[in-house]
């Protein structure tokens, strides 16, 4: 029985529509705004990325008085964030009383992990007082305007998406309400959090931050917003079941390990993480093949090896087998055996699949660890395995005067050495971004170290 809760209570505004008997719910909401404004005073980089200038701009002049509040200290103490705040925002019924949805303590609610039933309690009543100190009521009524035009336009991009999609490729029990939220002051950032109230969740929040606006400011939702909207409901249906995580623990412990370091700088901690994630990407992907093509498709598994998913192409064929194997897999969790074949055999190939991937320094005119370097030398050469991205991420970026070949294979770096000296030399951009693959795949940290002779060879080099 579906939950029925005032929408004058929840939001600015909401939309309602359904999509194959489900309920759906889009619009702004003033319960996230007011938390990523929170956090975002609290100094937390995550909630520092609002790309709506107006907006970006008003939160700046209307709450620089209160950056020590005592809401904002407290946000800053409890050392939580990313989808830690989200997830609170969605357990209080509005932004102004900040009353709990459903009561904390009882047995089946699960907060974020540092989000104990007393911890909560004590923020929220700090942040109930930041609300009315700074009459946060009286900012939404300035930013109207904006939700209203947001709101109208998302409700037209939504109606267009095919969010029954869900439903015909996962085939589950009828889930909990899913909501799509534009996280208004959230920037690049995007988040899918669950209120859960007993054995089951309530509703699932898909809240992909706004990351591109028009020429007027007002926030675009395009193909790219529908991808990162797709992966985030995704959530709701992809997450494996506890009970079927056991056996695929083994492998994916495997494969976690072999790329820990870039899973670790998206902040995807443990190997529990990542095989939620590796099956949220690739459903992504089947929804971007069935409505965009597979060229699009093939774009978008691009995109995931150069975040170190190496085993993407190869999850998404799999896909394909229970897209065309209904008959025999009638539902997702009923596939999830496969997967776990899937899994067990990519373990011991991830040296392989990161050998074709990844790309690597092959060799270098001037070897590291050297000692003795003619300082007379003036260039550096190094060969990489695959052709290289020739641009930097910014237009500035320089790589100390350095040029690719016209293969991408070959970087060749101008050098002026001084005698009996150490140098080092890191193999990134000038930003300190690191080179990537021509497929966007990031280069590992590569430190070049030598030591110069101490007077210069009568030849140049």
């Amino acid at each position: 029985m579906r939950r029925r809760i005032s929408v004058a209570l929840l939001l600015l505004l909401w939309t309602a529509f359904a999509a194959r008997a489900q309920d759906w719910r889009s619009g702004t909401d003033s319960r996230i705004e007011l938390m990523s404004i929170l956090f975002r005073l609290a100094g937390n980089k995550e909630y520092h990325q609002c790309r709506i200038p107006a907006y970006d701009k008003a939160i700046d002049s209307y709450f620089a008085p209160y950056r020590d509040h005592e809401a904002v200290r407290l946000a800053r103490s409890l050392g939580v964030g990313f989808d830690a705040p989200m997830k609170l925002a969605v357990y209080v019924r509005d932004a102004k009383s900040l009353d709990e949805l459903v009561p904390f303590d009882r047995q089946g609610v699960h907060l974020f992990q540092n989000w104990n039933a007393a911890k909560a309690r004590e923020f929220l009543s700090a942040a109930r007082r930041f609300a009315a100190d700074t009459n946060f009521q009286s900012f939404l009524k300035s930013q109207q305007p904006l939700f209203d035009a947001t709101n109208t336009r998302l409700q037209t991009f939504i109606e267009k998406a095919d969010l029954g999609w869900f439903t015909r490729f996962f085939a589950p029990p009828s889930p909990a309400r899913l909501v799509v939220i534009a996280g208004m002051a959230n920037g690049a950032s995007s988040y899918a959090v669950h209120l859960v109230d007993g054995p089951a969740a309530q509703e699932s929040y898909a809240i992909p931050g706004v990351s591109k606006v028009d020429p007027e400011g007002l926030p675009v939702f395009d193909s790219a917003w529908r991808t990162t909207m797709v992966h985030e409901l995704t959530h709701v249906y992809a997450n494996v079941p506890i009970k079927a995580m056991a056996p695929m623990e083994k492998a994916v412990r495997q494969i976690y390990e072999s790329v820990a370091p870039a899973m670790q700088r998206q902040s995807y901690g443990n190997w529990r993480t990542v095989l939620n994630e590796s099956l949220s990407r690739a459903a992504t992907i089947e929804y971007v093949r069935e409505h965009d093509g597979p060229e699009a498709a093939r774009v978008v598994i691009r995109q995931e090896n150069s975040r170190s998913f190496f085993w993407m192409s190869g999850l998404v064929n799999l896909l394909g087998t229970y897209r065309n194997s209904r008959e025999q897999y009638p539902t997702f969790d009923s596939f999830l055996p496969r997967v776990t074949e899937y899994f067990n055999g990519v373990a011991p190939r991830m040296h392989e699949l990161t050998d074709r991937l990844q790309p690597k320094v092959v060799s270098t005119s001037i070897q590291d660890g050297a000692r003795g370097v003619d300082p007379g030398v003036k260039t550096m050469v190094v060969r990489f395995s695959m052709p290289m991205n020739k641009a930097g991420p910014f237009k500035d970026s320089k790589l100390n005067g350095g040029r690719f070949d016209q293969t991408g294979t070959v970087l060749t770096i101008p050098v002026t050495l001084e005698p009996a000296r150490d140098y080092v030399f890191p193999l990134r951009w000038s930003g300190g971004q690191p080179l990537v693959s021509a497929d966007g795949v990031p280069l590992a940290a590569a430190l070049l170290r030598f030591h110069t002779g101490a007077a210069s060879s009568p030849k140049q080099k």
